[in-house]
């Protein structure tokens, strides 16, 4: 059993996985169809929206601006650098502008041009026509020249005179004609792209190369008008220096009139001669100068003062010298025969000494002599200087002002002979005045691109509806409030075990329960003998065959939540598949309201359950036997009124009496939710089996009953998933145990012989002190043989056989 937390869990996960990616997946897969046919309608209708529009062809032109503008004449136009992006950026400004586009829309008469017009945005007529070129060209017919969609779009008349349009009319022109114009630089490269949409490629291509020539043309008109403001100014600079160069040699011819001056500056006085006499003092002077320092830096050099020439030539030094080499001789004969204390010796070293002394003042009084004479050669020559600088002044003053009249009138004349050969040279040539810009590339109407939105719209189509077809379908199986899989039902009820029916096909449609007996080697029977193997081990039944003791019998009631979920076939072929495995069962029919067991066997009854419960006969008299399947049965009829205390214990009266005849009791119970007699009746059932419908009993039906049977303490051994569809299940991916159902899984093997019963006596006559065949000596190992050269007909068979045999 469950608890009530467990329950809520499970019924607040409507996916196995949780809700994930993968489970989105999943609900696509399942609802395929409808993913599908939502895609397949929105990419139709974007198709559909595709033809009904105009079809717009694009034409492209290409502009290039040279690094260096192309010039004939240096005054032209003045000289720029190479174009930038922000330049480039105001080109493509330029070419958007009105004094580009307005030119073309005059020249054109664009007016008159489909696409200003009124154009619809989509037209059936459009759908129409495209549809019907498609299927000539398909056939290879010729297309009918009125079949145009660009005609078919254009609505109203048009003006086809200038003189009928107002200025404001033109400028809704130049409006709607810059949106369909597009200038684009890729940010690299001095390269513009011009491209104009349009309805025809024609038109395109003739807008796109009459917009490049305006372009070029307003280029030439700006230089154009440059060149004549640059040409004015030139004139009026050129009449302006005019005045000044004569204003300029007006002022030389007067000061050289007032100074005397011809020509040149005139020397009077022979102030120039006097300057070159001067000049020639100042060289000697200065080579004067220069001997009297190098003298007095030898007299007072420590050492070399005595090759001096005044030195040398000097009388007193000369016989001070004579003295000291004689002083110097008898010094050095003493000394070769006496020690330093010898006093002739030491009166020699002292007149030496002494004598040294007046030769050094006598080289001081020599130097002295020798700066005085650096110092009035130094005299000398700053006095001719100044005198030199004074003639210099004198001779100069007389033209300075003259020189630099002319000066100033040179530079005039100068400035005067340029501007004039400028204005000369621009005004000679300015029909060569040409535009900067270069037409690389033409526009062609055969070069013309056309956006088709065919694909795009059913791409985008397509993908919304498959957007919308995939959250359908996740709503879908968001609501979905029955269970797909077994697992779903695992997860609902907890511990109990789930078995699960595949849906029966063909003929066995209506009577499901017949396929135990007419194909017991179908899926459909295979899978009711495994439920009924999962009740059986749910209930704990002994597996051993070997003789016991009698016991009671077991009552198993078959229910279901709602009707219609298939618990009287269920009933009825569990019955036949437990009597055909050899177990003793009866099968009841309690289903007091539709009796659906009896209505399944289709036979007249001489007494029912209705009759014992209302006293009417015994308890033997109301069983019965179908001699197909030899299942011992208590048929039931509808009963119109309410149980009463009696008959609801002559029914429990009824089970117990079932039990100790049978095995097995299988009692088949009216729907539980909403009948009050289907829990006073289930109370006779040791376990109940909940039959569930595929697809179609929700999950809160199934908790109502599962919590109604747990109020009333009844036991629920085991849940049946009725009704699997096994092709929509694995078509729609759902991951289940069940799809193991499949016809190749249930075929008979190659080889396989139905084997040879041989004879027994018959049970009542047989002696009860006989040795069983299981405890017979050397019966396993034969059947071990026969198993081997009869194989089982099934997987499923086997393993059922091997667990009844243990």
């Amino acid at each position: 059993m469950m608890n009530n937390e467990q329950v809520s869990g499970y019924l607040s996960q409507p996916f196995e996985d949780g809700l994930s990616a993968r489970a989105l997946l999943a609900s696509i897969r399942r609802h395929l169809m409808i993913v599908v046919a939502f895609t397949l309608l929105f990419a139709a209708a974007g198709i559909l929206v595709s033809l009904g529009q105009p079809a717009w062809y694009q034409a492209e032109g290409v502009l290039v601006i040279p690094a260096v503008p192309q010039r004939t004449a240096e005054l032209q136009e003045l000289p720029d650098s190479s174009p930038d992006q922000d330049s480039i950026q105001s080109q493509v400004d330029i070419l958007q502008s009105r004094s580009v586009i307005e030119p073309v829309v005059r020249s054109l008469k664009l007016w008159n041009a489909p696409e200003f017009g009124k154009i619809d945005s989509w037209s059936w007529n459009t759908v129409k026509v495209r549809l019907s070129r498609k299927w000539r060209s398909l056939w290879g017919l010729a297309n009918d020249p009125k079949d145009s969609p660009s005609e078919q779009l254009i609505t109203g008349a048009q003006p086809s005179d200038t003189n009928s349009l107002s200025q404001a009319e033109i400028d809704g022109i130049v409006g709607t004609y810059a949106g369909y114009l597009t200038v684009t630089n890729d940010g690299h490269s001095m390269t513009l792209h011009v491209s104009y949409r349009a309805l025809s490629p024609e038109h395109a291509a003739a807008v796109v190369n009459a917009h490049m020539d305006s372009y070029r043309n307003v280029e030439v008109k700006t230089k154009v008008a440059a060149a004549e403001h640059a040409n004015a100014a030139l004139r009026s600079q050129v009449a302006d220096l005019q005045e000044k160069l004569q204003v300029a040699e007006a002022a030389i011819a007067r000061y050289r009139a007032e100074h005397g001056l011809t020509g040149a500056a005139m020397d009077t006085g022979g102030v120039s001669s006097q300057l070159a006499s001067l000049n020639s003092q100042l060289l000697a002077a200065r080579a004067d100068l220069a001997e009297t320092q190098a003298r007095a830096a030898e007299i007072g050099a420590g050492t070399g003062g005595d090759t001096v020439p005044e030195v040398v030539s000097s009388g007193t030094i000369s016989g001070l010298r004579g003295q000291e080499a004689q002083l110097e001789g008898q010094e050095a004969e003493l000394s070769r025969y006496h020690g330093d204390e010898y006093p002739a010796l030491q009166r020699v070293r002292a007149s030496l000494q002494s004598l040294r002394s007046q030769i050094a003042r006598q080289t001081a009084r020599e130097r002295a002599a020798a700066l005085q004479m650096v110092q009035r050669s130094r005299t000398r020559e700053v006095s001719l200087e100044k005198s030199i600088a004074a003639l210099t002044t004198q001779l100069n003053s007389a033209d300075a002002g003259l020189q630099q009249l002319q000066g100033k009138a040179e530079s005039i004349r100068s400035l005067l002979l340029n501007l004039e050969k400028r204005a000369a040279e621009t005004a000679a040539n300015p029909a060569l005045i040409t535009p900067n810009s270069i037409i690389a590339s033409s526009a062609n109407a055969s070069a013309t691109s056309t956006s088709s939105k065919t694909k795009p719209l059913a791409l985008g189509g397509g993908f919304v509806g498959f957007t919308i077809g995939s959250l359908l379908s996740l709503l879908l199986e968001l609501r979905d409030k029955g269970f797909r899989t077994s697992t779903q039902v695992q997860q609902h009820v907890g511990s109990l075990t789930v078995s699960a029916t595949p849906r029966a096909v063909g003929r066995h449609r209506r009577a499901p329960a017949d396929i135990i007996l007419d194909n017991p080697q179908s899926v459909f029977a295979e899978a009711l003998r495994v439920s009924w193997a999962n009740i059986q081990l749910a209930i704990d039944r002994p597996r051993s065959t070997a003789p016991r003791e009698r016991r009671p019998g077991i009552a198993i009631g078959i229910t279901s939540a709602v009707n219609g979920e298939g618990k009287s076939v269920h009933a009825l072929a569990l019955a036949r598949a437990a009597a055909l495995a050899g177990e003793d069962v009866v099968l009841v029919d309690a289903d007091l309201r539709h009796c659906g067991v009896s209505r399944l066997l289709d036979k007249n009854f001489r007494f029912t359950l209705k009759d014992f419960l209302q006293e009417r006969c015994t308890a033997e008299d109301a069983i019965a036997v179908e001699k197909r399947s030899g299942v011992h049965f208590v048929p039931g009829v509808p009963i119109g009124t309410a149980l009463t205390s009696q008959a609801l214990g002559r029914f429990f009266n009824l089970i117990q009496h079932l039990k100790q005849r049978f095995a097995i009791i299988i009692i088949d119970f009216s729907p539980i939710l909403g009948l009050a007699e289907t829990i006073r009746l289930a109370m006779a059932a040791d376990g109940l089996a909940l039959v569930i419908r595929w697809g179609r009993t929700e999950r809160q039906s199934v908790q109502f009953a599962l919590d109604t049977l747990r109020t009333a303490s009844i036991s629920t051994i085991g849940v049946i998933l009725n009704d699997i569809d096994l092709k929509a299940l694995r078509r729609r991916g759902y991951r289940d145990h069940t799809a193991i159902y499949t016809e190749r899984l249930y075929r008979v093997e190659p080889g396989y012989r139905e084997p040879v019963t041989p004879a027994t006596l018959p049970a009542q006559t047989a002696d009860p002190n006989a040795p069983s065949e299981t405890s017979r000596p050397g019966s396993q190992p034969e059947e071990a043989a026969a198993r081997e050269q009869y194989p089982a007909a099934s997987t499923i068979e086997k393993w059922y056989n091997t667990h009844h045999g243990e």
